[in-house]
């Protein structure tokens, strides 16, 4: 194996470590939002009359809100696994995540609202 390739493969694998320790931290910020969604039922008290009773919605955003972060932790493992398996360097794929973790929480928002 040519010493280029030595190099450039040394430097993905690193660029790839730190891509994966990225993708934990976007797991943990994952596991925070799905943990602050059973807040959810708060964000609906503010009504004090039974005409702005928002609370059948909480249950539903909820949901949105772990369906949601499941499926972006599980796609971006596996685009990262893919693209990493195949040699390319996959540091900016939890940046990806962490930009649909947050689409995840303005969906389950916008259906808590």
């Amino acid at each position: 194996m040519p010493s280029q390739w030595m190099i450039s493969s040394r430097v993905t694998v690193a660029w790839n470590i730190v891509g994966y320790l990225v993708y934990a931290a976007l797991a943990f910020v994952g596991g925070f939002a799905v943990w602050f969604s059973l807040f959810f039922a708060m964000a609906t008290d503010g009504c004090h009359d039974s005409a702005c009773d928002a609370s059948y919605h909480v249950f539903p955003a909820m949901v949105t809100m772990w369906i949601g972060v499941g499926a972006v932790l599980l796609l971006t493992l596996v685009v990262m696994v893919r693209n990493s398996s195949r040699g390319n360097v996959v540091i900016g794929w939890p940046f990806v995540g962490l930009l649909a973790l947050g689409l995840v929480y303005v969906a389950a928002d916008a259906v808590l609202h």
